[in-house]
Order: C-alpha cells, then sequence, then structure tokens
C-alpha cells in the first residue's frame, strides 16, 4: 500500500552487472602498479650495476695480484717494460697490496736511476719516444699519490727523491720542448701540484720548529719542476697560484735553502701573476675559495713580491699585474678584515699599544653610520702571517708603486693603482693602516705630485656635472681614480691646518682646482640625494658609501671656506630649478611625522630622532638638506626651518590663546635666572608652549603689564646674559670672547647639569620663537650642535698655543725628539695630572709613524671628552624644543646667525627703511635720529641695536625679517630725559629733541649706560 510519506517504498536494487567501487579508485590502482614496476626496474639496474662494479673490481684485483707476482718473479727485467706493468699496477691503491707495491716501486726506481757507462740515467732511455714519456708520465704521477697515502715513511722520501731525480733537467736534454710540454699537461691533468701540496702540508705538520723534515726539499722541486719553465699558458699555472700559494706561510714552512729555488722557478711576475691578472677567475677557485685561503695567499706574495725584492725588480708589467691580482684579492675580503689582521700582528706590550691605537683609529674620520654594524668570527692568525700581511700597506711598497705609476705614460696604469689603493683601504677600514694607507700615498714631494697625476689625468674634464653624473656612475671608467682621489685629498684636508691649505707649497692643488673638484663632489652628492643610491647589483648608479665620502669631502672644503673665503658667494648653491622644494620638503615633514607618531612611546612634546643616512633614504630633500646644506640657499633653508617650526606649532596644538599649551612664570628681576630655571625647567619639552611672563621688581611688586609676548623675550635675553656669565663657572671663554662648556669636574655634578639641559632648551625656545640672542659661541662647539666631528683647526677655536704646537708637532722631521707620550695633562682648579689619550698611553712613545693619531686624540680629548656630559645635558635640552635634524641645515657660521643675527656691519638703509616712526607731529627729530645714527661708527650703531632689541648683531636676511619690527616711538617733549627701551618689542622711546649735539649726546649716554625696559 502506498503511504504519503515515503515509508513504504523498498530499497533501490542495482541491476548493473559493473563493481560499485568509483573510477578514482581504479585509477589509484593503476598508478600504484605502475610506480612498483618502476622501483623494480631501477632496483634491477642498479644490481646490474653492482654486479659490472664487482666484477671489474675482481678482474683488477686478480691483473694486479698477477702483476704482482710478475714483478716479485721478476719477469719485468727492463726499466721500460716495467713502467707500463707499473701504469695497471698502480691504477688501484688497495690497502692489501700497499706493502708488495712498495717494495716494487723501491725496487724498480732504483733500477730506474742506475746509469751506464755513459753517465745516463736508465729511465732516460725511451724519454724520447712519446707514448713511453706518456706513460712514464703517469707512472710518475701515480708514485706522487702513492707517496701521499703514507708521506712520512722511509719509503716515501725514497721515491720523493727518486722522482726528483727523474725530473732532473739533465736527464731530458735529448728531448724536444714539445714533449716535455706533453709530459707536463699529464703530469697537470693527474693533479700533480695539487697532490703535491698535500704532501707538503703533512710533512710541514711532522717538522719540528727549527728542524724542516728532510723530503721537503725534493718535494719542492718537485712542485716546479725545471724540465720546462712556466709560462702563462702552462697546465701548471692553476694550481701553483690556488693551491700552493694558499698554503699558510708557504716560506717558512720550507726548508731555508729551498726558498731561493722556489722564489726563481716559481714564475710569479713571469707567469703566476700575469695569468691570474687575465684571468681573475683563478682567484676565487680551490685554495682561495675561502677568506682564509686569500689572506694566506695575499702573505705568500707579500714574502716573494715585497720581502723577497721581486716586486721592485719586475718593472711596469710585473707592477701592472701585481697591483691588478693583489687589488682584485683584497677587494673580496669581508669587513673588519685589517682590524683583525693588525690584531693579530699586535703581540707583547708594542702590540698593546697598537691594538689601543687601532681601538681609537675606529672613531678617527669614520662615517659611524655607514658600518652595519657585522661582525665577523675569525680563527687566531699566526702574527708572522699579521706582519707579512701588512707589508702591503707599508710606505715603501705604496711609495715604489706611486713613483712607478709617476713615471709612466701608459693610460690604464693610473686607475690599476687607484683600484689597488682603494682595496687596501676598504680591507683596512677601521685600523690605523688605514690612514697610514692614505698618509703614504700623500707622503713629500712624490705624494703631492700623485694628488696632481690623479687630479690631472684621472679626472679633470671626465665628468658630468648633470644628473646622468650619478646615474651612470657605474659606467664611468674613471670611477675608481675620483674616488682615489676623493679619499686622499679628503685626508689631506683633515689633517692640514688652514695656514698649509691655503700655502701653495703644501697644498697639492691649486684654490682653481680645489673649486673645480668640490663643484664635481657636490654634483654627485647631490644627485645621490635627490635621486637615491644603488640598492641592487644591476643598478648604475653610486652607492651610499660614494655618496658619504663626496658629501663629506665637499663639507670638509666649504668649512674652509667659511673660515677664510676663497670662492665666491653662492659657489656651494646647486644651479638647478628649486621651484616648489619648500612644499615638497614639508610633505616629506609630514610623512615622516605620520611615521614617528606611530611608533612614538612618551610625552606628547617629544621630538623624533633619525640619522642623517635614515633621513637620506626615507626623505631625499630632507636627507639632502641635512647632509649637504650648502647646495641650498642659505634663504630656502631658513623658510624651511620656519615651516618646520610652524608645523610643529600646528602638529602640538600650540596657540597664544590655548590655555593647554600656556604656563605661567612670575620672575623676580633681582633673581631673574634662579626663578626661571626653578619654575622653567621643569617644563622640558613642554616650553615650546606660550610662556607668560610676570615680573616682579626689587621692592617685590609685581610690574603691570599684559605679556603678549614681548615680556617673554625680554625675559630670554636678560635670562641669556645671566645665564652665559663667565663668573658663574658653566662656561668659559677663548682668546675671542667666544663660549664653551667649563671642562672642570665642578662642571660635571647633577645639579650644574641641569643647568646646562636648562640652557639648552632656552636657546632651543629662542630659536623656536625666532628671537635673537646676543651671545657668540666658539666654533668647535658650535660643530657639536651639527653633529659634527672635531678636527685639528677646531682646536684654534678653543686653545690657540696647543693648535701651534700640534701643528709643529706635525711637520716636524723627528718628533721622537720631543719625548712626548699619548697623554695629556690636565688642570682642575690648580691641581695638574695625567690623562692617558688610549689604554697604557703613559707608555706609547709619539712618533713619526704614528702622530697623526696622537693629534687627532689631543683634539678629541680636549674637544669631545672633556666636555662630554656638559654637551650631552645641553643638547638633550636643546633636542627637546629643536628636532636636531632641523639644526644640521646650516653650518657653524649660519647657526651662529640664526643665533644672534648677522656678524655683519649694520645697513642703516635697511634699518631705516623697515623702521616705523610714530607720534611726531613733523618729521624733524626722526630726521635729526638718523642723522645723528649715519654719523656713529659699527660700533655704536651695534649697541644701539643692542640697546632696543637686546642683541648687538642685525637679524637674518635684513630688518625686514626682525619681528617685532624696529620702532621709534615720541618719548614726550621732555629733552631733558634719556632715549629709553622696550626690547620686548623693539622700540625705541625718543624724546622729541630739536637739537643734534643733544640728540647725539642723550642717545650715546642711554645706549652706553645699559638701560632698557621699564626705564620709562
Amino acid at each position: 500500500m502506498w503511504n504519503p510519506d515515503g515509508s513504504g517504498r523498498h530499497a533501490p536494487v542495482n541491476l548493473s552487472t559493473h563493481s560499485s567501487s568509483s573510477s578514482s579508485a581504479l585509477l589509484n590502482n593503476i598508478r600504484a602498479e605502475r610506480t612498483a614496476r618502476e622501483e623494480q626496474r631501477k632496483r634491477e639496474a642498479a644490481a646490474t650495476v653492482i654486479q659490472s662494479l664487482w666484477r671489474g673490481r675482481s678482474a683488477a684485483a686478480r691483473v694486479q695480484n698477477e702483476l704482482l707476482d710478475a714483478f716479485e718473479r721478476g719477469q719485468f727485467p727492463s726499466v721500460e717494460r716495467g713502467v707500463r706493468a707499473l701504469v695497471v699496477l698502480l691504477g688501484q691503491d688497495r690497502p692489501a697490496t700497499r706493502q708488495r707495491v712498495g717494495k716494487i716501486l723501491e725496487a724498480w726506481t732504483t733500477a730506474a736511476r742506475q746509469v751506464d757507462g755513459a753517465g745516463h740515467p736508465a729511465f732516460a732511455a725511451g724519454l724520447t719516444d712519446p707514448e713511453y714519456l706518456l706513460v712514464f708520465a703517469l707512472v710518475c704521477a701515480r708514485i706522487l699519490g702513492f707517496v701521499s697515502g703514507s708521506p712520512r715513511t722511509q719509503l716515501a722520501a725514497h721515491l720523493l727523491s727518486s722522482l726528483d731525480a727523474f725530473l732532473e733537467p739533465a736527464a731530458w736534454g735529448a728531448v724536444p720542448d714539445a714533449q716535455r710540454a706533453a709530459f707536463v699537461t699529464v703530469l697537470a691533468s693527474q693533479q700533480w701540484v695539487e697532490t703535491g701540496v698535500k704532501v707538503l702540508k703533512d710533512l710541514v705538520a711532522a717538522s719540528l720548529p727549527k728542524r724542516k723534515h728532510a723530503s721537503l726539499q725534493p718535494l719542492v722541486r718537485l712542485l716546479t719542476p725545471a724540465i720546462l719553465p712556466i709560462t702563462t699558458d702552462s697546465p701548471f699555472v692553476p694550481p701553483l697560484v690556488n693551491v700552493l700559494l694558499a698554503v699558510p706561510s708557504l716560506a717558512s714552512s720550507i726548508p731555508i735553502t729551498s726558498v731561493p729555488y722556489l722564489s726563481t722557478h716559481l714564475a710569479l711576475f713571469s707567469a703566476l701573476l700575469p695569468a691570474a691578472a687575465a684571468n681573475p677567475e683563478l682567484l676565487s677557485q680551490n685554495g682561495l675559495a675561502t677568506e682564509l685561503g686569500r689572506t694566506h695567499f695575499l702573505a705568500n706574495l707579500a714574502t716573494f713580491g715585497i720581502n723577497g725584492g721581486l716586486l721592485a725588480r719586475n718593472g711596469r708589467q710585473g707592477m701592472t699585474d701585481w697591483m691588478k691580482v693583489v687589488g682584485t684579492v683584497i677587494g673580496t675580503l669581508g669587513e673588519g678584515w685589517g682590524q683583525w689582521v693588525e690584531r693579530a700582528g699586535a703581540t707583547g706590550a708594542a702590540g698593546a699599544h697598537t691594538r689601543a691605537l687601532a681601538r681609537a683609529a675606529e672613531t678617527i674620520d669614520s662615517d659611524d653610520e655607514a658600518g652595519d654594524g657585522r661582525k665577523v668570527h675569525r680563527p687566531v692568525l699566526p702574527a708572522s702571517v699579521s706582519t707579512k700581511l701588512l707589508l702591503l700597506t707599508s710606505s715603501d711598497q705604496l711609495a715604489t708603486l706611486a713613483s712607478f705609476v709617476l713615471n709612466s705614460t701608459s693610460p690604464g696604469l693610473l686607475g690599476d693603482f687607484a683600484d689597488f689603493v682603494l682595496g687596501i683601504l676598504k680591507a683596512f677600514r677601521g685600523s690605523t693602516r688605514w690612514e697610514a694607507t692614505l698618509d703614504a700615498v700623500l707622503e713629500g714631494k712624490r705624494g703631492r705630485a700623485s694628488v696632481k697625476q690623479l687630479w690631472r689625468e684621472g679626472v679633470r674634464g671626465k665628468w658630468d656635472s648633470s644628473r646622468r653624473g650619478w646615474d651612470n656612475w657605474q659606467q664611468n671608467p674613471n670611477t675608481s681614480v675620483l674616488l682615489l682621489l676623493s679619499h686622499v685629498y679628503s685626508h689631506f684636508l683633515l689633517l692640514a691646518p688652514d695656514d698649509e691649505f691655503f700655502e701653495s707649497q703644501s697644498n697639492p692643488l691649486s684654490l682653481d682646482e680645489v673649486k673645480e673638484l668640490s663643484t664635481i663632489w657636490r654634483d654627485l652628492a647631490f644627485w645621490g640625494y635627490m635621486n637615491g643610491v644603488a640598492e641592487h647589483p644591476s643598478s648604475t648608479s653610486g652607492t651610499d658609501e660614494v655618496r658619504s665620502l663626496f658629501t663629506r669631502a665637499v663639507t670638509r672644503v666649504a668649512e674652509r671656506n667659511a673660515r677664510r673665503k676663497f670662492a665666491p658667494d653662492n659657489f656651494w648653491v646647486m644651479q638647478t630649478d628649486l621651484q616648489g622644494f619648500v612644499e615638497a620638503v614639508k610633505d616629506e615633514d609630514h610623512v615622516l611625522s605620520g611615521e614617528s607618531e606611530e611608533h612614538q612611546e612618551g610625552p606628547r612634546y617629544r621630538p623624533r630622532h633619525l640619522s642623517r643616512r635614515q633621513l637620506a633614504f626615507s626623505s631625499p630633500r630632507i636627507g639632502l638638506l641635512n647632509n649637504l646644506p650648502m647646495a641650498i640657499p642659505f634663504g630656502t633653508r631658513l623658510q624651511v626651518f620656519r615651516e618646520f617650526v610652524r608645523a610643529d606649532q600646528e602638529r602640538l596644538g600650540i596657540s597664544r590663546y590655548d590655555r593647554r599649551t600656556r604656563h605661567k612664570a612670575t620672575i623676580r628681576r633681582t633673581n631673574l635666572a634662579e626663578d626661571g630655571f626653578r619654575q622653567l625647567n621643569r617644563l622640558g619639552p613642554a616650553l615650546k608652549g606660550t610662556i607668560e611672563i610676570s615680573f616682579v621688581d626689587k621692592w617685590g611688586q609685581e610690574e603691570a603689564g599684559i605679556d603678549g609676548g614681548g615680556l617673554f623675550k625680554e625675559f630670554l635675553t636678560e635670562m641669556s646674559k645671566e645665564a652665559f656669565d663667565t663668573e658663574r663657572g658653566l662656561w668659559l671663554a677663548n682668546n675671542s670672547n667666544e663660549l664653551y662648556p667649563n671642562p672642570h669636574s665642578y662642571s660635571t655634578e647633577s645639579h650644574q647639569l641641569q643647568w646646562y639641559g636648562f640652557i639648552g632648551r632656552v636657546l632651543g625656545k629662542a630659536l623656536y620663537e625666532d628671537i635673537l640672542v646676543d651671545v657668540t659661541f666658539a666654533g668647535f662647539f658650535l660643530a657639536k650642535w651639527l653633529g659634527r666631528q672635531s678636527y685639528l683647526d677646531d682646536l684654534a677655536s678653543l686653545d690657540r698655543e696647543l693648535y701651534n704646537g700640534l701643528v709643529k708637532l706635525k711637520n716636524l722631521p723627528n718628533p721622537e725628539d720631543l719625548e712626548l707620550y699619548f697623554t695629556v695633562t690636565e688642570d682642575d682648579f690648580g691641581v695638574a695630572r695625567s690623562v692617558d689619550l688610549v689604554p697604557g698611553g703613559s707608555d706609547i712613545a709619539v712618533t713619526a709613524a704614528n702622530r697623526h693619531e696622537y693629534i687627532q686624540l689631543v683634539c678629541k680629548y680636549k674637544l669631545d671628552r672633556q666636555i662630554a656630559q656638559q654637551s650631552r645635558a645641553f643638547f638633550s635640552g636643546l633636542s627637546d624644543i629643536i628636532d636636531p635634524t632641523w639644526l644640521r641645515m646650516f653650518d657653524q657660521q649660519e647657526l651662529a646667525q640664526l643665533l644672534g643675527g648677522e656678524e655683519t656691519p649694520i645697513d642703516l638703509t635697511d634699518l631705516r627703511q623697515h623702521a616705523q616712526v610714530t607720534g611726531y607731529e613733523d618729521g624733524y627729530t626722526p630726521q635729526l635720529f638718523w642723522k645723528v645714527v649715519a654719523g656713529f661708527t659699527q660700533e655704536e650703531r651695534r649697541s644701539l641695536l643692542r640697546f632696543v632689541t637686546g642683541c648687538s648683531r642685525p637679524p637674518l636676511l635684513g630688518f625686514g625679517y626682525l619681528n617685532p619690527g624696529f620702532a621709534i616711538r615720541n618719548g614726550g617733549a621732555d629733552t631733558e630725559r634719556l632715549p629709553t627701551a622696550s626690547s620686548c618689542a623693539n622700540l625705541l622711546k625718543l624724546p622729541d629733541y630739536k637739537n643734534e649735539r643733544v640728540l647725539r649726546t642723550k642717545l650715546l649716554q642711554a645706549i652706553n649706560s645699559g638701560a632698557g625696559f621699564d626705564m620709562s
């Protein structure tokens, strides 16, 4: 019966005769069966191979046993018949038969060396037969292979001696050179040199320190057989280059009597170096595939080439090949290689001194951001190897090469020399040898001539000033010469005081040539920042390291020009379209600010800190402004600075009407500095906000007035006068009355360091608010604001007497006569004590070799170490207000102008044009005023400006940028009164004088009395 819910339905019945299994299962089964059959075929094939190999080995063993039996029964009476049997016999090395084979070889070689009545050895009888010759070559190679299995035995010594006799040139007199070459080819095909080096290493290990293994002498002769001179196309050349010369301490590992033979027959300069120079792939194979192997290779080259005198005796081609090979190999060495080598050679007390100087050298003239911080772990290097390697940087070797290049007319030689020296500089970066190499290139008249040659033959006229010069950097064939010149001349700029730079007898280049070279540096560095650096091997543009080098070099020249002008105005400015530059910088800064705030963990006012290198990568224009600011006009940079401040104020919501960023302070005029420190120091970065000042007079009464900015300006001006008073003990003045932090221990106390931090914030606030401060800092201290290292010329702004002494030391023929040591004497409140410049400095004498390190360490101590804590505190406070990247847009002189205005004569026409005069019924008194001021000296005009504005220097870019503007207001009809001023408003209150003499007298009396705010 049918049910509506379907419960009465029958189950479906499958009437098909097929299986219910799916087609996919069937395919899987087929695939598995196919795989099983394939595996079976492989097993069968493998079994066939094994069986064949077994049968072959069995047959070979059977043949070998038969030959052994035949030899032992005397069935090979002649040497010639025996040599053919030995080829087969030695084809398989089985431990079970090794002793029997050894006895047969001993007997055969003895017989082969027997001489006939004419004095001819038995083995030589068939050498003219080409077939015998090749078989004989195979036998010799296999005998050497047999020896390598146990080279220290008596049998091995006999066999090596026999091989040495076989290859004695006297026995080969009748053999043509072509057949000799064929013989050598067979030896090389059987890895003759490689096997010999294996034996050599074993015998060296078995030698006593003062007694070399006796078998080493014949073995050395076997490695360079004299039957055929080695030429560049000899098959022995590759293994001799990258196997034999990679043996550690090769010359000292063999008997001393073998060294002259090897030096003569190795054909180092006639074959090996030319072949390696033509085929540089040889220098990365076999033993030279590792850095350690290349290290021993260089040490061996130095032993034979420099110690052995071969380099000096091999002329133009020899020196060319030497520079190419050594330059290629040394260029492949890893970071820190030179320091590793130098430390290895530093043993005992002298070694400790060398290591101390090397550590100090790491901080001298280095681009700290250029390194990637990776450390390579290397094994201990024997001091003897290090000594040989350091010969590569010796002044004698470099002088030899440089003199040769000077006297050569070969067009490519200058590039080879540049590649060679650049390789050494790269390898020894961070060690004292880096500077020593540059010193050697610069040394004496020959050094100056080398610099001229690099410039005139390798650089001048060969560089495009457009962006193509940078974008196609890798394709210019003169890159290495420009790099070497940049390194060498930049080093000269580092060491030479200004007097030497401007002296034509000392400076390798004329000032016109310096300007032309600086233009090349500037252009390439500029486009390096604007277009970016190479980020992958296929890129043709320059690298970050190259860009940094050019930046450093052109900056040093620009600093010279700033101290003593020799280039025209705007010489450093790039002649390029800067339209939209400021807006582009603002956009980059906006992006940076967004990224900084995303990762920022700290107070709301905390500034971001990025290195120059980071900025160059992330923001090209800001990177340019921080690294190569002189390429952009000063006015443009000043505009960018103001835009940065304005953008920062917008980010922080700073507004005079915003209570959140407003802070009040009540300041007693009698305790202005102390009250300012007590109430404002705790604000930290919040000092960026609006500060409202209320003054309390000496009677304790609060002065009338609402601070609209003028009172704070006056506070800042007066605060600066007190804070920088040298009587307070925080600051000292040099002979030019320029200030720098007091280096005495008193200044490093906690409370004093807080004062340094507060003063840094106060000056930062002045910059932030565009308020000029009448203070002048020493040049070396301003350089620290910009994050720049201090050098010899900076010392002149601290201690002229010490500077002059170091300049004399630099040029003294025999500095050892002064008996100086790596120490300085420090005077702390009348107590003198000696301070080591490096660990153990009191035991390290100053010599001609290390005086540059001494000079720079003295500078570093005086300019950096003595005031390190004070400077850190000051700059920490300054950076609370002003981002350090903003200041790096300026040089030292521009920064001084940014702080206190321009050190230029006061332009009365500019002042009168922008002055606002109010309150006079007629223009007579203002006319008298301008007439009187026109008769003032520049010093009197500066006093007037200080009286009215609080600063004696005119504002940057002229009085049109003075904020608030210079103003003159009628001070009343009482002509007995003195003029007064409100410096907070840049306002002169001038009574309505009608007499020129009276106006002049009263005005001079007022400005020289120091009277100012609130006198009226």
